[in-house]
């Protein structure tokens, strides 16, 4: 079992990492193999629908993205989550998935390397209602069934959130997620 969590904030180690990183920990513990990645440190070029990726199912662009084309066939569980600054996920996760249209064929037809992949996706946000941001969450799940037949097997959200300070291992939402993880793993 791999998991792969991808955090899709631009801050290093804020909120977001902190979700992304109690998933993978409980996997780990349960005996998973786990890989964090950090947009905020990764460069990716925008998709320019080029279409050369429509042959092999690879993108042609030479960035970090090539990275995780590496790891995808191996992935068994993709978890994606984003800080939510206004309105939607991040430019940096937006661009990340729309560079997994290399996996869609010409007629959308599925290429995702890899079958029966699950999904785990969170969000952080300082807004303080709990459901407020629910639309994101099903965007997110909607594109990886809809395109890649992945579903969606859960789903965190931290409302209320600052940026400093940053949360704690221990709050609630964290620990589910933690708990959640140990569920993926082995």
């Amino acid at each position: 079992m791999n998991v792969v969590g991808i955090n899709g904030s631009g801050r290093k180690d804020g909120n977001t990492a902190v979700l992304v990183r109690a998933v993978l920990d409980g996997a780990k513990e349960a005996g998973a193999g786990t890989e964090f990645i950090q947009l905020a440190d990764w460069h990716i070029t925008g998709c320019d629908d080029c279409k050369a990726c429509k042959e092999d199912h690879r993108c042609v662009m030479k960035d970090d993205m090539q990275r995780f084309y590496d790891l995808a066939p191996e992935t068994d569980v993709l978890v994606l989550a984003s800080p939510i600054y206004l309105d939607h996920i991040t430019a940096q996760l937006m661009t990340f998935i729309q560079r997994t249209y290399c996996y869609i064929g010409r007629a959308l037809e599925n290429y995702w390397p890899k079958k029966d992949v699950r999904a785990v996706l969170g969000i952080t946000y300082g807004a303080s209602s709990p459901t407020g941001y629910d639309c994101v969450l099903n965007w997110m799940a909607g594109r990886m069934e809809g395109y890649f037949d992945i579903p969606t097997v859960g789903t965190f959200k931290i409302h209320s959130t600052a940026h400093d300070p940053v949360i704690k291992k221990s709050y609630p939402e964290v620990q589910r997620a933690h708990a959640f993880g140990k569920s993926l793993g082995g």
